[in-house]
C-alpha cells in the first residue's frame, strides 16, 4: 500500500514538472513561432504586391482578407487566408489577387496531408496553374485547372475552394455584382442544374410549384459516400425551409454542401433564362437635364450597405455640384467613387456613364441617389 502511494505521489509530481515543462516551452516558444509566421506573411505580400504599403483586414465568414495599398492609398490587391478540408485535416492557405479579380498567388502556409501524394498542393507545378486565372473563367478540375492523379482529394478540395474564394474577393472588395435569382418568379416545373463537386460534377434536380422550390434531389454525383450523407440531405431540406441560399454549409462536406446550392442556382438560373456568369441588364439612365429648373436637389440610392444620399445643385439647364451628405461605405472603397462619380456626372452633364470601379455598388448608389434627387417633384428648393 506505501509503494502504490508513493508511486501515485511520484506520478503526480512528475506530470505537474512535465506540463510546467511544456508550459514553459510553449510559453518561449510562441511568441517566436508568431513573430516568424508574420515576417513570412509580409514576405508572401511584398513578393505578390512590389507596391505594397498597408492593408486593412476584413472578416467574411470564415476567411480572412488583406485589402492591400500602395503609398498612395490605392487598392492594388487582396490577400485571402483560407482554411479549407483537406483529405486529412485543415488546409490553411493564402490566396492573392490583383485588383482586376486575377489571381497572382498561392501559398500554402499548412497542411497535414499525406507527404508524396497530398501534398503535391505544395508544389510550383501545382499552384502556378492558377496564376492569370480570373474570377471569371471556370476554375474547373478538367476544364482549366488540373486535378492531381492519386491526390484526387487534395487538390480538388484546393481547386474548388480557390474557385469559390475568388468569387467571394469579387463580389466583396472589386464591386462585381452576382446575378439575383427571384424564386418566386420562376415558372412550375422541374429543372436540372450541374456544378463541379469534390468528386467530379454534380447533378441536381430542382421542383418549382407556385414560386416556391418544393423539391430537390441529387441525381448524379460522385462525391465521398461517408461526406456526402452530410450534405445530402441537409443542405436541400434547408434551402427548401428557408428558400434562399444563404444558408449555413458548415458540415463534414463543405465542398459537396456548396456545390449543392450552386447546382440549384443554375438550375434556377436556366429556367429563368441566365447564363451562368451573366450580368443582370442595366436599365439606360433616361433624364433631361436641361430642362430641370435652377435649386438644389435631395436624393438618395442604395449602396453596399445601405443609402447613400446625394444634394444635386442645378443652374443654367446644368449640373454644377454634387455633395454627398450621408453615407454607410467602407471608407477604403468610398474613395474610389467619391469624387470620381460626381466628376464624370458634372463633366459629361449625364448619368449614362462608367461606374466601374473597385466600388461598383457605391458607384451605382451615387448614379441613383442624383437620379432620385434629379427626378423628383418635391425635392427642390428654390
Amino acid at each position: 500500500m506505501r509503494n502504490i502511494i508513493k508511486l501515485s505521489v511520484t506520478l503526480a509530481v512528475v506530470g505537474i514538472i512535465s506540463a510546467a515543462l511544456l508550459t514553459g516551452v510553449y510559453n518561449v516558444t510562441a511568441p517566436i513561432i508568431a513573430e516568424r509566421q508574420e515576417a513570412e506573411y509580409r514576405q508572401a505580400l511584398e513578393l505578390y504586391f512590389p507596391g505594397f504599403a498597408s492593408y486593412d483586414s476584413e472578416e467574411i465568414g470564415d476567411d480572412y482578407f488583406d485589402l492591400i495599398y500602395d503609398g498612395s492609398d490605392e487598392l492594388i490587391g487582396i490577400m485571402g487566408t483560407i482554411e479549407q478540408q483537406g483529405y486529412d485535416g485543415t488546409i490553411t492557405y493564402n490566396l492573392a489577387m490583383d485588383d482586376s479579380g486575377s489571381i497572382i498567388g498561392v501559398r500554402v502556409v499548412s497542411h497535414s496531408e499525406t507527404p508524396g501524394i497530398g501534398d503535391v498542393i505544395t508544389t510550383e507545378v501545382f499552384q502556378e496553374q492558377f496564376f492569370g486565372k480570373n474570377y471569371e473563367d471556370p476554375i474547373v478540375a478538367g476544364d482549366d485547372v488540373n486535378a492531381i492523379t492519386g491526390a484526387t482529394v487534395s487538390s480538388s478540395a484546393m481547386i474548388n475552394s480557390i474557385r469559390r474564394v475568388s468569387g467571394v474577393v469579387a463580389e466583396n472588395f472589386l464591386g462585381v455584382e452576382s446575378v439575383a435569382i427571384d424564386i418566386s418568379e420562376v415558372p412550375d416545373g422541374t429543372y436540372q442544374g450541374s456544378a463541379p463537386g469534390l468528386g467530379g460534377e454534380l447533378t441536381v434536380e430542382v421542383e418549382v410549384s407556385d414560386g416556391v422550390i418544393v423539391s430537390i434531389e441529387v441525381i448524379e454525383h460522385n462525391e465521398t459516400p461517408t461526406y456526402f450523407i452530410e450534405a445530402y440531405p441537409f443542405i436541400p431540406e434547408q434551402i427548401i425551409a428557408e428558400q434562399h441560399f444563404d444558408i449555413d454549409t458548415q458540415t463534414g462536406a463543405t465542398i459537396s454542401s456548396e456545390a449543392i446550392i450552386e447546382a440549384v442556382q443554375n438550375a434556377l438560373r436556366e429556367a429563368l433564362g441566365i447564363e451562368v456568369g451573366e450580368e443582370p441588364e442595366e436599365e439606360p439612365v433616361d433624364i433631361n437635364i436641361s430642362e430641370i429648373p435652377d435649386g438644389i436637389y435631395v436624393g438618395s440610392g442604395e449602396g453596399f450597405y445601405g443609402p447613400i444620399t446625394v444634394e444635386v445643385e442645378v443652374a443654367g439647364g446644368q449640373i454644377v455640384s454634387i455633395v454627398i451628405t450621408g453615407q454607410d461605405e467602407t471608407p477604403e472603397y468610398f474613395r474610389e467613387s467619391n469624387p470620381l462619380i460626381p466628376e464624370r456626372i458634372i463633366e459629361e452633364q449625364s448619368l449614362d456613364i462608367d461606374t466601374s470601379t473597385g466600388a461598383t455598388f457605391s458607384a451605382k448608389g451615387i448614379v441613383q441617389a442624383v437620379l432620385n434627387a434629379l427626378d423628383s417633384e418635391s425635392g427642390g428648393e428654390d
